[in-house]
């Protein structure tokens, strides 16, 4: 069968965590026609959306497109380029170019063009019928019918595991040891379980032991720079992914992120109140401008309604008033307490479609796009009750107990869906 076209980017490196949000994303997409996925930096926006446009692959005809913007000033030319479409034009006209085919369209990294993306999705939307159109950025697009898919920091289980996946990838030596398991774990924590700081550090695991890569955590900016020459600027250290959001935000927010930054641990309003007070910010002002930080994923709020900054952004928020910066108390990740057993030589997690057959892998897939086994079968012009007895074989090989679950562990899967 002919390859279906698109653009969307060969991924080359495994796919680690977050399968709770691939799988809400993947319900998302079955309801809406946008999506934006949220995030700090470095908490792997692009990545996520990209691994969710690829399991949806079988529903678009007219393929997956990818328009990365972060380069440009004008999204509907990225996206014209990106579809190749000839010629200048403006978004209705591209929108009319399209026509009626069934596509999704991944317009990334939107956080410095909200206004001109927020058009062009919209256009997008009322004028093709059949586009669906996922966006990535550090704040929402604010559009009617928009959808959230916010990411928050990794886990300590899927922390430790994306460390020790990338560490054996430039170090097939490494090993995640019952003595490396918990500096592992201290390191991701000290990094806040954000991926592009876990990947940068992960490869140092060359020239310094897992101990000497956490003490040299003091200096983590100088620490964490990468090599590599095939990602963006703002992905190749930590600094830079930070300092594109402070690039962003107006004097006000800069003047609350730094006196935000001074403080040692969690927060409410009351807090931020007190900070903004003692320097002298109007009280008034406060709540609006911390209100545009969480937007912007530069605070988070955490559960219970506690707000928190993480350590990379107090870090670059205390450089203006010349503070020299100390670790915070250290907040543990979801999940904490939980790390890993080391894995056994030679054996990583069961893979898809090593444990499901061909016709199951194909009601596993129509599941991951929220259609009910009445549906299933009648697409597979297959019956009912056969449809409900793979269903019932895919959640025993599993050891699945719902059709999430079954969502869930396809999307997260390194499975490709047939094409």
């Amino acid at each position: 069968m002919a390859r279906r076209p698109g653009n969307l980017p060969v991924d080359l490196s495994s796919f680690v965590g977050r399968a709770e949000e691939l799988a809400e994303g993947l319900r998302h997409l079955g309801e809406v026609r946008l999506m934006t996925v949220t995030g700090p930096a470095g908490v792997g926006k692009t990545r996520t959306a990209l691994r969710l446009a690829g399991r949806l692959r079988r529903r678009f005809g007219g393929g997956l497109w990818r328009a990365e913007l972060s380069g440009t000033a004008d999204p509907v030319a990225a996206l014209a380029e990106a579809l190749g479409l000839p010629g200048a034009c403006s978004a209705p006209e591209l929108a009319a170019w399209l026509g009626d085919r069934r596509l999704l369209v991944v317009l990334d990294t939107c956080d410095h063009l909200v206004g001109e993306v927020a058009e062009l999705a919209a256009t997008l939307v009322r004028g093709t019928p059949g586009a669906v159109v996922v966006v990535t950025g550090r704040r929402p697009l604010g559009l009617p019918g928009e959808r959230l898919l916010q990411l928050a920091p990794l886990p300590l289980t899927s922390a430790v595991r994306l460390f020790e996946d990338r560490a054996l990838a430039v170090d097939p030596g490494f090993a995640l040891t019952p003595v490396t398991a918990p500096v592992v774990a201290e390191i991701c924590g000290r990094l806040d379980g954000l991926p592009l700081a876990i990947e940068l550090a992960a490869t140092l695991v060359r020239s310094l032991s897992a101990r000497d890569l956490l003490e040299g955590l003091r200096h983590r900016f100088t620490l964490l720079t990468g090599v590599s020459r095939t990602v963006l600027p703002r992905h190749r250290d930590l600094r830079a992914a930070v300092q594109w959001s402070l690039r962003l935000c107006d004097a006000e927010q800069r003047e609350l992120w730094t006196l935000l930054s001074a403080l040692p641990g969690p927060f409410d309003l009351a807090g931020a109140e007190r900070a903004g007070r003692e320097a002298g910010f109007a009280a008034e002002r406060v709540a609006p401008v911390l209100a545009g930080l969480v937007e912007r994923s530069i605070v988070l709020r955490e559960p219970g309604g506690r707000l928190r900054m993480l350590e990379a952004y107090r870090e670059i928020g205390l450089e203006p008033s010349g503070d020299r910066w100390r670790p915070a108390a250290q907040q543990p990740l979801r999940g904490a307490g939980r790390i890993p057993r080391p894995r056994q030589a030679g054996r990583g997690a069961r893979p898809v479609s090593g444990a499901l057959s061909a016709r199951e892998l194909q009601v596993a897939e129509l599941i991951t796009e929220g259609l009910s086994n009445p549906e299933i079968a009648t697409r597979l012009d297959i019956a009912k009750r056969t449809v409900d007895a793979h269903v019932r074989n895919i959640l025993a090989k599993g050891g699945l107990a719902s059709r999430t679950q079954v969502a869930a562990w396809v999307a997260e899967s390194d499975y490709q869906p047939s094409i």
